[in-house]
């Protein structure tokens, strides 16, 4: 007789259904079929990361640089949040108790599940007899992850999650508190969070402190205003620790925005909400978009100024402040069945790499170096055509990625390589997603243009496809010269690519 063994993912998903679990336990449901080609003019092994012909299956390549504005996911996960949720007034008057358990499911390409909280929490909200249902004072208690407990508003340009405290935090927990005032007009809250760092000095884990506090008031029925700021302990730096010197990491910023809306309210990011399995929650998730006709529009300018102490790479011993800053611009528009979009967004490589922190890692940039931001702006239209449930698109725009160009070598550590030494200019597309040129040659612009058309299935279900074209002349990959010595090559500069998706979302 054959026996099947359990695994540990399916046990905790079958022992947590065994307690009365209804339809909402499982939110924030996507699975989603893709058969894709992130460039159909190269083939296997000649782009760096490398382009296989057309499969089952995308990931990062096949997004550009306009997309997921205000998500971490590229859309083409398999994933769902498994929330246990509870809520339900407490022995005293005036104060409701809720908590849930938030589980993200995220299914690999080998057919594992990986599974983590995604923020689980327990909240407790005191609202005096006179104040209005949405309005009270709330403690907020994360803890495992508080990640979704962040600084900034537009997602890509969000700071202060776990990450915050570098990823080898992160990857320990970071546990957070969060107490806010809501009343009917404005906001105000105040948290803290923690995270463990290994002190190269004495070789034990310490605690790392993170303070945020923020505000939001809408001065108008269609203008808000809001700022928020924190302070975070980041550890020492490890290479001066292996020296014997203690060099603290210290990290400061603030965010503020202004956002004025007619018609339409003031969202949120999915990825900055905290899950709740109530019926509310659940319609509003992935409700279709609604085209009630008329014209609405909303316009948020978001800027972010941060600093934070690295290793100076002229002075041994030395740390300096580090300036780090981003701005991010959203222009929506609905007429009856039309939308039309403009994104913008500028971040300094300093901004960038925030996280990690620096480039390299815990040190500034040389004298002589040149730093230049990313930035970039795309627009975007469609059109829903209500008979056949169709929506057709395009989109368009151009980048100008960030870049460091140093007199010499920054990277390969003390012995690098003849295809790094010297000066280069290093193309960094994300956090630590680099691009080296050949010697002398400078960053161009990248342009992208993407055609797309939607078709709803029903409620839950959708079938997209998707074309673009990008023309990009910084993407280099390492071929043996005449000598046999690596150098940093030019790639073809065009590329075509396509996405196909079946998804289902509930």
């Amino acid at each position: 007789m054959r026996r099947w063994k359990l695994s540990p993912a399916v046990g905790l998903l079958a022992a947590c259904l065994a307690f009365n679990a209804w339809a909402g336990d499982f939110m924030d449901t996507r699975l989603s079929f893709v058969f894709a080609d992130d460039n159909v003019l190269a083939k296997a092994g000649e782009t760096t990361p490398s382009s296989p012909s057309a499969h089952f299956g995308a990931g990062n390549q096949n997004t550009q640089f306009y997309d997921n504005f205000n998500s971490r996911y590229t859309g083409f996960e398999t994933l769902s949040h498994l929330v246990l949720y509870k809520k339900g007034e407490t022995f005293f008057t005036g104060l409701t108790a809720e908590a849930a358990l938030v589980v993200l499911a995220l299914e690999q390409p080998s057919g594992q599940i990986g599974l983590q909280d995604d923020s689980s929490y327990i909240r407790l909200t005191y609202r005096p007899a006179t104040w209005g249902i949405n309005e009270g004072i709330a403690l907020t208690a994360f803890p495992v992850s508080g990640d979704r407990f962040r600084l900034g508003y537009a997602y890509r340009v969000t700071w202060g999650g776990s990450s915050i405290f570098t990823s080898r935090a992160a990857n320990s927990g970071v546990p957070a508190v969060k107490l806010q005032l809501t009343r009917d007009r404005w906001y105000a809250f105040v948290g803290m969070k923690t995270g463990l760092l290994l002190n190269d000095l004495i070789l034990e884990q310490e605690t790392q402190y993170g303070f945020l506090a923020g505000a939001g008031v809408d001065v108008l029925p269609t203008l808000r205003v809001e700022a928020n700021g924190g302070w975070f302990q980041k550890g020492i730096i490890p290479g001066l620790a292996n020296q014997g010197i203690s060099a603290p990491v210290t990290a400061a910023g603030a965010s503020a925005e202004a956002v004025y809306h007619v018609g339409v309210p003031v969202g949120q990011s999915v990825d900055l909400k905290l899950y709740k399995n109530d019926p509310e929650l659940y319609n509003n998730l992935f409700a279709p978009e609604a085209y009630p006709g008329g014209l609405s529009y909303s316009v948020s300018v978001e800027g972010d100024y941060l600093r934070q102490t690295l290793e100076d790479p002229d002075v041994f011993g030395r740390t300096v402040a580090q300036n780090a800053t981003a701005i991010a611009l959203q222009a929506r528009m609905k007429y009856n069945n039309l939308r039309a979009h403009v994104l913008g967004m500028y971040r300094s490589l300093s901004y960038i790499q925030f996280n990690v922190p620096g480039l390299p890692p815990y040190k500034d940039f040389p004298n002589g170096s040149t730093a230049k931001p990313e930035m970039f702006i795309a627009a975007g239209v469609d059109y829903h055509i209500e008979k056949w449930h169709l929506t057709p698109g395009i989109i368009a725009g151009i980048q100008r990625p960030a870049t460091l160009n140093t007199p010499t070598t920054v990277f390969g550590g003390n012995n690098p390589s003849p295809a790094l030494s010297g000066g280069r200019t290093v193309v960094v597309r994300d956090v630590n997603q680099l691009s080296v040129l050949p010697t002398g040659k400078s960053a161009v612009n990248i342009y992208s243009a993407k055609a797309n058309m939607k078709i709803d299935l029903s409620d839950n279900f959708a079938a997209v496809a998707e074309v673009y074209y990008n023309y990009d002349y910084n993407r280099t990959t390492f071929r043996d010269d005449q000598s046999g010595v690596a150098e940093p090559t030019f790639e073809k500069p065009n590329e075509v690519g396509f996405n196909a998706i079946i998804q289902a979302r509930f």
